[in-house]
């Protein structure tokens, strides 16, 4: 992902958080359970200042997470992650991309957490857009990344967690109807990703956005074929 995109997505990110925390700060948010729309708001900003100092200081080893804002309730804890959030803007447009940066438990180039940081907060940007009965639209860019990043990386450090034992060895293909794009995954630790048209035992068929979506465990416009027991096994087990 470019210095732009990931730009354009955490700004508009940040917009449609601040409105959905003005609208209905205590309303509860279904894609993460026990969290309200304010916990959410918390969250990112507590990412973001992470991510910023990330980015800022290119260390070598995991820096500690930011503790909470404290008592920030309403506008003041809108102000307070808006703030994060152009910390961060600022921090993606004056790092160096292909400089090598710790993430986690590894050292890859920078750009790593432009990707990330963008994704992070487009996702909770749904979630909070969602919960405030609203929608924020993911671009289908970001949705392919998402995607991409999900397969290729965050699902590896949720099975290292936890042993997919509930569908080991099964094949899920997702089809990209608004684009190019298709993915073979086979469950595993570590999981095993080819590109392309293949035959899946369970077919899942969408947007980028909804592709997205659904791999995080949330609520998709998709169509789904094949074995709907691994289509309950993945939202029963997997969740971003």
């Amino acid at each position: 992902m470019d210095q732009t995109t990931s730009i354009d997505t955490i700004r508009a990110a940040a917009t449609a958080l601040a409105d959905a925390a003005r609208t209905a700060p205590d309303a509860a948010v279904p894609s993460c359970p026990g969290w309200t729309i304010s916990t959410v708001l918390e969250h990112l900003g507590r990412v973001q200042m992470w991510a910023s100092g990330v980015l800022r200081d290119y260390p070598t080893e995991r820096p500690p997470f930011p503790p909470s804002p404290g008592d920030l309730t309403g506008d003041g804890l809108v102000a307070w992650a808006s703030a994060q959030s152009d910390a961060l803007v600022a921090a993606v447009a004056a790092s160096d991309g292909d400089r090598e940066v710790w993430a986690f438990g590894a050292m890859r180039p920078a750009r790593f957490w432009w990707r990330r940081q963008a994704i992070e907060a487009a996702m909770h940007a749904w979630d909070a857009a969602d919960a405030a009965g609203r929608v924020f639209p993911i671009p289908a860019p970001v949705g392919v990344e998402g995607v991409d990043e999900f397969l290729d990386w965050l699902l590896a450090r949720l099975f290292a967690a936890k042993p997919p034992t509930w569908g080991s060895g099964r094949t899920i293909h997702l089809h990209r109807t608004d684009g190019e794009g298709e993915w073979l995954l086979t469950i595993a630790d570590p999981p095993q990703v080819a590109l392309g048209h293949a035959k899946g035992d369970l077919a899942v068929r969408g947007t980028a956005t909804d592709l997205l979506l659904w791999v995080a465990n949330r609520r998709a416009d998709v169509t789904l074929f094949g074995d709907d027991g691994l289509a309950g096994a993945w939202a029963a087990n997997v969740r971003f």
